[in-house]
């Protein structure tokens, strides 16, 4: 619902109840690239995405040690990622 702005209470009833029950105006809807957006970084948050930050720190790890691969590592952060995300919502 939106509310009537300027003298648009003078309007006939059913202009009002129809600029009531529009959308808001195409300017303040979410694009398609702000949706995406929006949608990774809480798929970064609950572990279901990796960060780049996170896929930098599994390069290192399996740079440095001989039994852990890049994929195997970058696992291990983003289930920590998931962890925390689970652990931080339940309360």
């Amino acid at each position: 619902m939106k509310a009537l702005v300027g003298n648009q209470n003078k309007l006939p009833q059913q202009l009002q109840n129809a600029i009531k029950a529009a959308p808001e105006s195409p300017a303040k809807q979410t694009t398609a690239g702000e949706f995406a957006y929006e949608k990774h970084r809480k798929d970064m948050e609950m572990g279901k995405a990796t960060y780049p930050s996170d896929k930098v720190r599994a390069a290192l790890t399996s740079m440095t040690s001989d039994d852990v691969t890049y994929s195997d590592a970058k696992k291990e952060l983003r289930k920590k990622r998931k962890t925390e995300y689970n652990t931080k919502n339940k309360k």
